[in-house]
């Protein structure tokens, strides 16, 4: 019965209909849309890193940026269909060898942009699935440490709960500019919203 109202009030959903009246693989592309247009995240000539990509909706927004020459690598621990103008990583990102293949096919250097829509599998237990989340991105913050260049920017999924405020603490040590944004195409009734935060303050450029 759950599921069958899920997919109710998925198709009744305009952010839906219009993902794939305009090919998008998921609806989340019209979430970095808002948050790009709020931010202007995507300037010509950098490198941008999609953790969690699959099904791809957020590399297809971007890939359709290429005249920008975006250099655009997605990675997650599922496979995600090709799109032209991303290099696509299968791995785990939380594991070193990972981290350091995504570092090298970005010519060994670090990002300009990195984002995560990473929701992870849910287990039934709201306890337990912040638990697993928040444990989940608080690695993004310690890899964006060495894997992002001083002056850039950070986009990343979080829910209002367990592990919010703590995770927003340990932004604001990392980042000087933490900000919280919930675009239009998120469900009213979602607790999801969105850390966008720069300047990260510490990394291992700096030693």
């Amino acid at each position: 019965m759950a599921k069958e109202h899920w997919r109710q009030r998925q198709s009744l959903d305009k952010y839906f209909l219009e993902s794939k009246a305009k090919g998008f693989r998921s609806r989340s592309a019209f979430k970095l849309q808002e948050i790009d247009q709020k931010i202007k995240l995507f300037s010509s000539n950098i490198s941008i890193l999609d953790l969690g990509s699959t099904p791809g909706g957020w590399s297809q927004y971007i890939s359709k940026k290429n005249h920008k020459k975006l250099n655009i690598i997605a990675t997650d621990i599922n496979v995600m269909t090709k799109i032209n103008g991303v290099s696509f990583f299968q791995g785990d990102f939380t594991e070193k060898s990972t981290q350091k293949m995504l570092i090298n096919m970005n010519n060994n250097n670090r990002f300009n942009v990195i984002l995560s829509d990473i929701s992870p599998n849910k287990s039934g237990n709201k306890v337990t699935d912040q638990y697993i989340f928040y444990d989940l991105i608080s690695n993004i913050l310690e890899f964006s440490k060495i894997a992002l260049i001083n002056e850039g920017k950070i986009v990343i999924k979080v829910f209002h709960g367990l592990g919010f405020e703590d995770f927003t603490n340990d932004c604001r040590k990392i980042f000087e500019t933490v900000k919280f944004f919930k675009p239009k195409a998120c469900r009213t009734d979602s607790k999801e919203t969105y850390m966008i935060a720069k300047n990260i303050r510490y990394n291992s450029q700096n030693e």
